[in-house]
């Protein structure tokens, strides 16, 4: 007897396709180097690097609490080692296991640790070219950092490409699409994760942050109103998001760069695709029917 296929929403599917990867992908790669690097404002940044054939140097972003050993991360490590390059992926400030020294922490714009990782990569490896590729939180910072570095240091630190996966282009938008009934889980785990945080971030700096507002924060908005924009000295969250929106800046990038969207990606906006391809001649898009939130799993986009 026939039977009639289960067909599963495409908005459906982008929920497997994100959650199911982060469960059970799994990616073999070679023992990694760990390495501190030393910020010029006192605080350090952890790192892991794996060596390849000296083509060249990917350095990889994370996205929101996410880390060097993301598996998304692991697997665009293992696409740039089999083409023969070096791979250094760093943590941004926190989120190596350890807590970073100072006051801040890490947010969506913070482009200058990105250029201290480089100065720092070219310096130890001096690599032929280097790519910046970045996920998610840190695929938006990776567009903002492309934009606001200027052409000339691009060139000496010899920046050929930037590859960005699933990156927020519209911060508030994307924070209010976190705030919807299906994605109350991403919403819950990214809340409990940011609050401790702050929290250790209150007994390592006792006075300096009110925490009388922890409760408050229900939303990732609110978070960023209470906590995020004003560690890193903006006037609240909407100001936070207006100034650190990559879609605010990809007319001022000067490299050639990817960006790889899933229609389906249950927690960025949907928006209109098309007019963005027309913004910079430099920065492509690759929008796919389906791939998740930073999933992509058996799709070969990298």
């Amino acid at each position: 007897m026939y039977k009639n296929k289960i067909s599963i929403p495409n908005a459906i599917k982008g929920h497997f396709q994100t959650i199911l990867p982060y469960l059970f992908r799994k990616v073999s790669l070679p023992e990694s180097k760990k390495i501190e690097i030393q910020l010029q404002d006192g605080d350090f940044l952890d790192a892991e690097c794996w060596s390849g054939k000296k083509e060249g140097l990917a350095i990889l972003s994370h996205g929101l609490e996410g880390n060097s050993n993301a598996v998304y991360i692991r697997a665009l490590a293992k696409s740039y080692l089999e083409k023969g390059w070096d791979v250094l992926a760093w943590n941004f400030r926190g989120c190596s296991g350890r807590m970073n020294k100072n006051p801040r922490l890490y947010h969506s714009g913070a482009y200058h640790d990105l250029m201290e990782v480089v100065e720092f990569a070219k310096k130890e490896w001096n690599p032929e070219k280097i790519h910046v590729a970045g996920f998610s939180l840190g695929g938006n910072l990776t567009l903002v950092f492309l934009a606001r570095m200027s052409q000339n240091w691009l060139l000496e630190m010899k920046i050929e490409k930037g590859l960005v996966i699933s990156p927020p282009l519209n911060l508030s938008a994307s924070s209010k699409k976190l705030d919807s009934i299906w994605n109350r889980p991403y919403r819950y785990n990214f809340l409990r994760q940011l609050k401790s945080k702050i929290k250790a971030k209150s007994d390592q700096f006792p006075g300096l942050i009110d925490l009388s507002n922890i409760p408050k924060c229900k939303t990732i908005f609110d978070f960023d109103e209470y906590y995020t924009s004003k560690i890193h000295g903006f006037e609240g969250a909407n100001d936070y998001y207006f100034k650190c929106s990559s879609l605010n800046h990809l007319a001022d990038i000067k490299t050639s760069t990817l960006v790889i969207l899933a229609k389906n990606d249950p927690m960025l906006a949907r928006g209109n695709y098309e007019g963005l391809e027309t913004i910079n001649p430099l920065v492509g898009f690759r929008i796919l029917d389906s791939g998740g939130h930073c999933g992509f799993w058996g799709m070969n986009v990298f």
